[in-house]
């Protein structure tokens, strides 16, 4: 981790911490990516966007499919906070 220039190392309960709370930022898909500083957010917040919209105006059965992402996304933001990488 950089804070201002100067490199840290964190322990094992600083990654878990990190890693649980993008877990929670994951609520919306790619909040949690983006504090973690991963370079696929982007694409995480536009799926999870674009599902919240289909689901809310087009496909009231979509909000299925945005959980799932969600938790697929949450579940992916833990995994890289914790061990480096993510799921994929």
């Amino acid at each position: 981790m950089v804070w201002f220039g100067k490199v840290t190392l964190m322990n094992d309960r600083e990654k878990t911490m990190h890693a649980l709370g993008a877990a929670t930022l994951s609520i919306l898909p790619g909040i949690g990516h983006l504090y973690l500083g991963v370079k696929r957010a982007n694409i995480f917040l536009v799926c999870g966007i674009l599902l919240m919209i289909i689901s809310k105006f087009f496909w009231p059965t979509g909000w299925l499919f945005y959980m799932q992402f969600a938790i697929l996304a949450g579940f992916d933001a833990f995994a890289f906070g914790k061990r480096g990488r993510g799921l994929f």
